[in-house]
């Protein structure tokens, strides 16, 4: 969508076909609300590529507060649908949904259903299908999105419950666990510097890493937010690995452990993140500073965004 026009008239179609969805699928003891949610998002429709757009607004105001009414309705009630499916919906004027996050399970079983699920909700993105200029098309990813969200929502509660047992306190989540493996793996096979090892490692954790050097101290750069964009990553809060002062010494001569520390978006120092273990192995060391970053990240990034 390059306009804002032909943007906000996605959203309108998105919107009358989630209504259709809702008045089909949706559960609700009291049938008033089903009504009132339908009626919400309808009205949503209508007002997204008509009324005049200020401020630097991307959707109507009489659009956001219809869509916010739908998303407390569908927040407080259970629908047996997913809020999550509204962002998806506006996506087309406020921009590309982030990922499903993983939950965090420690449980092996509860972490494959967990990933099995973001699995097909990545299908249904890549798919395209939300874009298609075919109403059964968008419908068919819209349900699907819905019921993949519904069902991560439920798993949530599943594995808060689980991961609370006294048996599991303390245990690292188990996606991360496994995927330590991978990332020894594949910072012994790279064929470069201590730094470039421990990017790649990073790298099978799905956080980029950037190599930085000023004024003869190198580090690896991680920005909070994750993001892909080496200028972005400079300029938001971020993590700075290094070994002492060093990021960029020939593997052999890496000789102390990876240590990560939070800087704030201005530059200011703010604490240390992790410290790698000592007596490992430089592939193994990098997969463990690349486990505990990973961890470190999924508890604490959100509380860091707005610095």
């Amino acid at each position: 969508m390059t306009t804002t026009a032909t943007a906000t008239e996605a959203v309108a179609r998105r919107l009358r076909i989630l209504a259709g969805i809702v008045e089909d699928r949706a559960h609700h003891p009291d049938a008033w609300y089903i009504g009132r949610l339908v009626a919400s998002i309808r009205f949503a429709a209508l007002t997204a590529p008509t009324y005049p757009i200020e401020d630097g607004r991307r959707l109507p105001v009489e659009t956001l507060d219809s869509l916010q009414e739908a998303r407390d309705l569908m927040t407080a009630h259970d629908f047996h649908l997913s809020p999550a499916v509204l962002d998806y919906v506006v996506a087309p004027a406020l921009g590309e949904v982030g990922r499903m996050k993983p939950l965090g399970a420690v449980s092996q079983k509860l972490a494959r259903d967990d990933f099995e699920l973001q699995k097909r909700r990545n299908t249904v993105v890549h798919s395209r299908k939300l874009d298609s200029d075919d109403d059964e098309s968008v419908a068919w990813a819209l349900r699907a999105l819905t019921t993949i969200h519904y069902s991560h929502e439920r798993l949530a509660k599943v594995v808060a419950v689980d991961n609370a047992r006294p048996c599991n306190q303390g245990k690292t989540p188990f996606h991360l666990t496994a995927q330590r493996g991978y990332a020894k793996k594949a910072a012994a096979k790279a064929r470069t510097h201590e730094g470039g090892k421990l990017v790649v490692a990073l790298n099978e954790f799905g956080i980029p890493a950037f190599l930085h050097e000023d004024r003869g101290v190198s580090c690896v750069l991680v920005a909070v937010d994750r993001s892909a964009d080496e200028n972005k990553a400079h300029t938001g809060p971020r993590v700075l690995i290094s070994s002492g002062e060093d990021a960029m010494r020939a593997a052999g001569e890496h000789d102390e452990p990876w240590a990560g520390h939070l800087y704030g978006a201005d530059g200011t120092y703010i604490e240390a993140v992790f410290e790698a273990p000592s007596g490992l192995d430089l592939a193994e060391e990098c997969a463990e500073a690349a486990l505990r970053l990973a961890v470190w990240l999924d508890a604490n990034a959100d509380a860091y965004t707005s610095f």
